[in-house]
């Protein structure tokens, strides 16, 4: 995840977490890979390339990086308290607030 992180620091914006969305439709179609975009967003002119795990821990952490992305995007959290979340990860996830070690990174709650 730290790897993540400072390869997001390193190039703003390079790594953008996606929730994928059921296809109640399809199942047992594993040969089915497609995650399907908006030509109008705002993506490079090749197609981007999602990114997946099937681990419990991992993608716990992948979806709460997806959280503080979301929040960062729609004003809820500055940048400031975005770096500080990523800068003292694991210790700022927010399954950990009731353990000693939890560090606030949030200034406004």
């Amino acid at each position: 995840m730290r790897t993540f992180f400072w390869l997001y620091e390193d190039s703003t914006g390079s790594i953008r977490p996606f929730q994928l969305v059921r296809n109640p439709g399809k199942t047992g179609a594993s040969d089915d890979t497609s995650v399907r975009y908006n030509d109008n967003d705002d993506l490079p002119i090749n197609p981007p390339v999602g990114i997946y795990f099937q681990y419990g821990l991992v993608d716990e952490f992948m979806h709460e990086w997806l959280l503080r992305q979301q929040e960062l995007d729609s004003g809820e959290i500055t940048r400031n308290e975005y770096f500080e979340w990523k800068l003292n990860w694991p210790a700022t996830c927010d399954d950990s607030k009731e353990r000693q070690y939890y560090v606030t990174w949030r200034k406004n709650k």
